[in-house]
């Protein structure tokens, strides 16, 4: 009995000393791929350090990281080269940077950073090492520890120097602008005034003197040059209209709505003196524009008429239709006359060009058009053979 039971211990020792032997051999494998897996991690923590590291340096914008008073701890090169500034060799605190004028607004900015945890758009001046003044604008947010308590701030710096002058020289331009525009208005409406009233006067004068002076002579050659004088007054006229007309085109307002371009052309051909010998050819209905009446008016008048003056002196034809393109229409006006040479299609748009020295042609007709379809956001070209006719093509924006 007693050997059965020294027989039977031995076996369970033997059989736990087996069982530890093979629990020490799995806690060692067990340690090794722990520490295998360990140093991997080490491995891809040491990796993620450099990538960042690297991508810390290559940030094109500058980056700063700052303790709660200023104190900046860290930032890439490219902040390095703006600021000035070696942190390894010298403090640098961000406040001492402010222009003075913007202190306020920067602090006040802060402290929003601080309450709200970010903050965007933050524009002020600040002085570089050398004390050059740049314009900035940061985007920056707070840096918290796992408590959850404020730490550092952090910031992407911009520097917007070259864009503010720009800015700054566009709204000096655009001040020039308007200050030009107002002073053309003012010139157009002096001339008006000044020189409609003798020119009215001078017309007056020599149509008696060429009464007067018919009563005495028959002389062709007289009738002639009072004709021509008067002509010539007459074109002053027409100058100085045409004068007022480019000033005002852009600075009265109209309601925009639905126009009938049919009934637009229709009053212009009863308005207009359209000559026997000149037919006007419209292919198709046009369309509905969208605009105001005055300006749609003023362009297909002023390309009517000029087509209707310069169409073949004998079997003249003008033609006026149109054809859609994606959001817009694209028209054309049309006639058969003697053509404009290819290198005076830009010029004819030009203020006071004009081809001919017809007694009406003023060169402002064309420039007020080219300005009418400015406004609406169109363009105009011209194309023409000569001795064929030529084609003036504008565009309109289909209306949504």
């Amino acid at each position: 009995m007693i050997t059965n039971n020294i027989e039977a211990l031995e076996k369970a020792l033997e059989r736990e000393k087996n069982a530890r032997i093979e629990a020490e051999k799995n806690l060692e494998e067990r340690s090794l791929e722990l520490q295998e897996a360990n140093q991997n991690i080490i491995k891809v923590i040491n990796e993620k350090e450099i990538q960042l590291e690297s991508l810390f340096k290559t940030i094109v914008d500058p980056y700063i990281l700052m303790d709660l008073y200023g104190n900046v701890v860290k930032m890439n090169d490219a902040a390095t080269d703006f600021f000035g500034y070696d942190l390894e060799k010298e403090v640098f605190n961000v406040t001492n940077t402010l222009f003075p004028d913007d202190v306020e607004y920067a602090m006040k900015c802060y402290y929003e950073l601080l309450e709200k945890g970010v903050f965007k758009h933050f524009k002020a001046r600040v002085f570089d090492k050398n004390r050059k003044v740049r314009w900035i604008e940061i985007n920056s947010s707070i840096v918290y520890d796992e408590t959850g308590k404020a730490t550092f701030a952090q910031g992407v710096v911009r520097d917007i120097t070259e864009r503010r002058n720009d800015q700054k020289e566009r709204e000096q331009l655009l001040k020039n602008l308007k200050k030009s525009n107002q002073e053309l208005n003012d010139f157009a409406h002096v001339v008006s005034h000044d020189l409609k009233a003798p020119l009215r006067s001078m017309n007056a004068l020599v149509s008696w003197l060429q009464e007067d002076c018919l009563e005495l002579s028959n002389d062709e050659n007289i009738k002639e040059n009072f004709d021509l004088l008067l002509k010539k007054i007459d074109k002053m006229d027409h100058l100085i209209n045409g004068i007022l007309k480019y000033a005002s085109i852009d600075k009265i307002e109209h309601p925009k709505k639905e126009i009938d371009l049919n009934e637009v052309v229709e009053i212009i051909l009863d308005t207009i003196h359209v000559p026997e010998h000149v037919k006007v050819i419209i292919p198709e209905k046009l369309p509905i524009a969208k605009g105001d009446k005055f300006r749609l008016h003023q362009l297909f008048q002023n390309l009517i008429s000029n087509a209707v003056k310069y169409a073949n002196e004998e079997n003249g034809e003008v033609t006026i239709s149109y054809k859609t393109i994606t959001d817009f229409w694209e028209f054309q006006i049309s006639d058969n006359g003697k053509g404009i040479p290819e290198k005076y299609h830009q010029k004819v748009f030009g203020i006071f060009e004009t081809l001919d020295d017809h007694h009406n042609s003023t060169g402002i007709g064309l420039s007020i058009v080219k300005k009418i379809i400015d406004l609406f956001d169109g363009t105009i070209w011209v194309s023409s053979i000569e001795d064929e006719g030529a084609t003036f093509h504008f565009t309109l924006p289909i209306p949504n």
